[in-house]
């Protein structure tokens, strides 16, 4: 039985209960230090858990006319990606497939963040090569510093 989100109760062999608690979604959390790099502009993106250095605003990307874009997965979870045609920060992961992609003709592979390894967006192999970056999981630089 579940009890609110706190926990899952289960009964010990003496009849009474024990809370067990159920595993946490990771959040971003505001960095202890909001202070960026040296070096990094308020044009900079920056991953959002740790304030690493991912993108530049000079290098957003448009593809089919935008450089912003709302798709779901297979599994209908919602995501909001700027396109950039470079990364700074970021780390490609596992394999690039043509399945679900959402740029069709374009093979995706994950976008990591090169120092805290928290999931960005994905890299798009194709035509060209760009990068999608979840716009919840980046944040500016300026925003940072504020």
């Amino acid at each position: 039985m579940l009890r609110g989100n706190a926990g899952m109760n289960t009964k010990a062999s003496a009849g009474t209960e024990i809370e067990l608690a159920m595993p946490a979604i990771a959040q971003p959390e505001a960095a202890p230090d909001t202070a960026t790099a040296a070096g990094d502009t308020a044009e900079d993106w920056l991953c959002a858990w740790c304030h690493h250095r991912v993108a530049s605003e000079k290098d957003r990307f448009t593809h089919s006319g935008q450089d912003q874009f709302t798709f779901r997965n297979p599994d209908g979870i919602r995501f909001e990606i700027i396109t950039f045609s470079r990364t700074l920060g970021c780390k490609e992961s596992g394999m690039p497939t043509l399945e679900h992609t959402w740029f069709p003709g374009y093979a995706w592979s994950y976008c990591q963040c090169d120092d805290c390894g928290q999931h960005l967006g994905w890299y798009y192999t194709g035509k060209t090569e760009f990068a999608g970056l979840i716009i919840a999981r980046i944040v500016r630089a300026v925003c940072a510093n504020n």
